[in-house]
């Protein structure tokens, strides 16, 4: 890729140095400075990382600077955990010292509907732009690339992957990364972006549809600084890739708390479900479903249609999954008396239905289940299949239970593999701690086998459903 092909907001990414401003020299006191610098020294971040403190001289074997011009080399990026009022000093010394960018993990602007801190934050923005520095925030957690060793947590997982995640809430990224990371998800960028108030959510969708890293572009929004660019950054990143938005504030509780948050103003429910309709992007109402979408539009293949087969043990459960999927405009066609017929050779009569939903018996140890979705599979109106995996029915008391969920997983990757059609897995919560333990392997071992697992019936639908839906609706545009 050519200098003339980068995109403008790479370097954001890509720091050759990160200087860590407001770090303390208290040994017991939690300081989000001596966060910051753990988490930088544990991610795999190669650059150099200079630790700013006026108290200490040393911290962690690190030498300590009292100010960013002290810094004998040259500071790519900032992060800011001082106190609002030691933020104009630090946009001179910034300016003095040639950085490109600095975070404001800071908090204490706009957010607070003082007017003295709005006006902060005008004055902040007012000097980063005089001094051509790009600002990420304030009140924020700025920037996860496993890529390139940035993170803003502990434990996040080194190996970076195709999703992209724009939030403008800290909270909400650590937990999509941390539960996406539980099926397998993995991201290029996490950008928590808090009040905007340089950069803003258009910035970076614009920045994501460009970015060769990203394949999928997730995000929540809770205020739009343009309404015109915002449309125009959206239409854009759903041409080009799967983007799913979760918008937070469109009640007036909601709207409330989003603006006591990051200082956003609200929408109507009306007008963002309009919008989203004109650029085309999946719209979601939850975390959880935005979850789910991620998983889908990574590791499910189209389905060619809206006939799905379910497998399932337990008649209450086929019912409920039977009543979900036609709620969701999700069709299940009966089996024809010859796919019946081939299924009741080796599926006991007694307790089970081989018709669709097949509610059947463990089948993972012997073949049955691969035999099962051999014969579904070839079925025309069935365009996927959606497997409830209970790991409860069949773990063994004793012996190795590792081994048995080894197994249970190869039968079913394997039957994945060697379906036609997509097919797609729902593991139930737990019953109990054994439990617990063997479905944490089970979703380590079907996420690096890219196969699309679900914690439950209801959300996987919906998923499948608003997946189907998606490519029906790109496809009415061609």
């Amino acid at each position: 890729m050519s200098d003339a092909d980068v995109h403008p907001l790479d370097f954001l990414f890509h720091p050759r140095s990160v200087a860590i401003v407001g770090i303390s020299s208290k040994k017991r006191e939690w300081n989000a400075g001596k966060m910051f610098l753990d988490v930088y020294r544990h991610s795999g971040f190669s650059g150099a990382i200079y630790p700013v403190s006026r108290s200490a001289a040393e911290i962690k074997g690190l030498k300590c600077y009292p100010s960013l011009v002290d810094i004998p080399g040259p500071v790519d990026y900032v992060i800011s955990s001082i106190p609002a009022t030691g933020v104009l000093q630090l946009m001179d010394d910034a300016a003095a010292k040639g950085v490109r960018c600095i975070h404001f993990f800071t908090a204490g602007f706009r957010e607070t509907g003082e007017e003295d801190r709005v006006e902060l934050e005008r004055r902040v923005l007012e000097k980063a732009r005089r001094a051509g520095i790009r600002l990420i925030g304030p009140n924020c957690m700025g920037l996860y690339c496993p890529s390139s060793g940035l993170a803003f947590q502990y434990g996040f997982p080194r190996e970076p992957g195709p999703v992209a995640f724009i939030s403008q809430s800290g909270l909400n990224s650590q937990d999509l990364i941390n539960q996406g990371a539980l099926y397998g998800v993995r991201f290029s960028k996490v950008i928590s972006y808090g009040n905007a108030a340089d950069l803003d959510e258009s910035d970076f969708f614009e920045y994501c549809t460009a970015d060769p890293e990203t394949e999928i572009i997730t995000s929540y929004i809770e205020g739009v600084k343009d309404g015109r660019r915002f449309l125009r950054a959206l239409k854009a990143a759903s041409a080009a890739k799967p983007t799913i938005v979760l918008k937070g504030g469109l009640t007036s509780a909601g709207g409330r708390a989003a603006h006591s948050h990051t200082g956003s103003l609200a929408g109507s429910p009306q007008v963002w479900d309009a919008l989203c309709r004109q650029a085309g992007v999946v719209s979601v109402d939850s975390l959880d479903e935005l979850i789910d979408m991620a998983i889908t539009f990574r590791f499910l293949k189209r389905p060619a249609g809206r006939g799905l087969a379910v497998i399932v043990i337990g008649g209450g459960a086929s019912v409920l999954a039977a009543d979900g999927a036609e709620k969701l405009g999700l069709s299940l066609p009966p089996l024809s008396e010859e796919v019946q017929a081939e299924l009741r050779q080796f599926t006991p009569i007694a307790g089970t239905s081989v018709r669709n939903p097949l509610d059947t018996v463990p089948l993972e140890a012997d073949g049955g289940l691969r035999k099962t979705v051999e014969i579904i599979a070839r079925s025309p109106a069935i365009n996927a299949i959606l497997i409830l995996a209970r790991l409860d029915w069949g773990l063994p008391r004793t012996g190795d239970v590792d081994a048995f969920v080894q197994g249970t997983v190869n039968s079913l990757v394997e039957s994945a593999r060697q379906s036609p059609v997509p097919l797609a897995l729902v593991a139930r919560a737990p019953d109990n701690a054994k439990v617990m333990a063997a479905m944490e392997k089970f979703y380590d071992l079907t996420a690096k086998a890219a196969v699309a697992t679900y914690p439950d019936f209801r959300r996987a639908l919906s998923a499948i459903a608003k997946f189907i839906s998606w490519h029906e609706a790109r496809d009415s545009l061609r």
